[in-house]
């Protein structure tokens, strides 16, 4: 949270952190267990079979390789969603995504114009779905976020901040005033 709070000003309020459903996830999982079912099942029959050696040597060398690159792209997979975040403050959206090199897209919320809400079958059953927003004469995902969880709760959210936003005035500004000693 430490990191987020660096991304808004002092006068503005988080209302909400979330990053994409998990669900998301499900596809890479699928494909590397795939992966590791098939080569893992070859190599197996491959060091069973009465093959030379060099042959099931390579089959087991290429099926470790193919394992391991599966595999490398799950990790990628879900670090690249684990440091993908929805931040909405009383004032603007964020997404903030990256480990390496870190990105920061930002949408103020008196630029969000017809909002909606996207729900599949499955997304009823597991909560999830698309926000769908109008921004700079554009429409599409909010943000590029097409599985979000609790839409309804993000949807409802952006629709009171905006209201809020609309009718409170900007907080005042402090200024340092100066003492002058009379002279």
């Amino acid at each position: 949270m430490a990191r987020t709070d660096r991304l808004v000003s002092p006068s503005e309020r988080i209302h909400l952190v979330t990053r994409e459903h998990g669900v998301v996830l499900m596809r890479p999982f699928l494909r590397a267990a795939f992966a590791v079912l098939l080569f893992g099942g070859l190599a197996l029959e491959a060091s069973s079979s009465s093959l030379p050696t060099v042959v099931r040597w390579a089959v087991a060398v290429l099926a470790g390789v193919i394992v391991s690159l599966a595999l490398v792209g799950l990790l990628r997979r879900v670090g690249r969603w684990n440091a993908r975040r929805l931040v909405v403050t009383d004032r603007r959206v964020l997404l903030k995504s990256g480990t390496l090199s870190r990105r920061v897209t930002s949408v103020p919320l008196h630029a969000l114009h017809d909002l909606q809400i996207h729900l599949s079958g499955a997304g009823r059953m597991l909560r999830y779905g698309t926000v769908i927003a109008t921004a700079n004469g554009s429409r599409g995902p909010l943000l590029g976020l097409r599985r979000l969880p609790e839409p309804d709760l993000v949807y409802a959210l952006l629709l009171g901040l905006e209201d809020d936003y609309e009718i409170q005035p900007e907080p005042p500004r402090l200024r340092s005033r100066r003492a002058f000693s009379g002279v």
